[in-house]
């Protein structure tokens, strides 16, 4: 059960950093993924929502996520994912718990459903949202899941809330307009694929929790991410 466990806190992006990567302060994820975020600033280019994910000014920003969530069923990973991170640093880690493993749902499906013979190489959209989403997980998977993990009680049924979102697949066409993807006819069975990914995911957090709880006390993270707070979710999901 021990490796069944380790196995799955890889596959969520939990149990090891991305090469070179370090986690010197909990409370702000420090990440780059060229072109789409730059902790340093921070520097956002993932659409017409950028500026105001970027906004220091904290009702700016609050005001830009209840754009977002208007906008929910076409937001593309890269989006979801930035907005999760300005989330967390901002400090509604609870909430930026959902938006990332919405983006981490958005980017698998996304990955599984583009038509690889045709996304290109360095530059293509395809290519570029390809490497992209793989980036993410692994780089700001640590982080969030290094805080959302404290607490499996409150992490269950927000993944429950996200696989059962997931079960409806949208169009990517319009999502990634310049992106080929596979024949709508695999959509369904990919995505099918997908939320029952996270059917075991479930089973195993319920039935780990000790597991965890010991992993998390004997690899240091529960003293680097127990402590930290969570502010009142004004910007609850759509």
């Amino acid at each position: 059960m021990k490796l069944k466990l380790i196995a799955l806190l890889v596959f969520i992006g939990y149990a090891s950093l991305a090469a070179g990567q370090t986690i010197t302060d909990p409370a702000h994820i420090e990440v780059y993924v060229t072109p789409y975020y730059n902790s340093k600033g921070p520097a956002i280019d993932v659409g017409p929502f950028s500026s105001g994910l970027a906004a220091k000014n904290e009702p700016e920003f609050v005001a830009t996520i209840a754009k977002m969530k208007k906008s929910w069923d076409t937001l593309n990973f890269a989006e979801t994912y930035v907005a999760a991170i300005r989330l967390y640093d901002l400090g509604f880690r609870k909430e930026s718990i959902y938006w990332f493993y919405s983006a981490q749902y958005r980017g698998r499906l996304f990955a599984s459903l583009v038509d690889r013979d045709k996304m290109g190489s360095m530059g293509d959209p395809g290519f570029e949202l390809f490497q992209a989403q793989n980036a993410f997980q692994q780089l700001v998977g640590p982080y969030i899941n290094g805080y959302a993990f404290g607490d499996i009680d409150q992490l269950v049924p927000i993944i429950e809330r996200v696989q059962r979102e997931g079960k409806t697949v949208p169009d990517l066409t319009k999502i990634y307009p310049r992106v080929a993807f596979k024949p709508k006819s695999e959509w369904d069975a990919g995505n099918k694929a997908l939320n029952d990914g996270m059917t075991k995911l479930l089973m195993t957090l319920k039935n780990e929790k000790a597991s965890i709880k010991q992993q998390r006390i004997e690899r240091g993270m529960e003293a680097k991410f127990g402590k930290l707070p969570s502010k009142p979710a004004k910007v609850a999901g759509p």
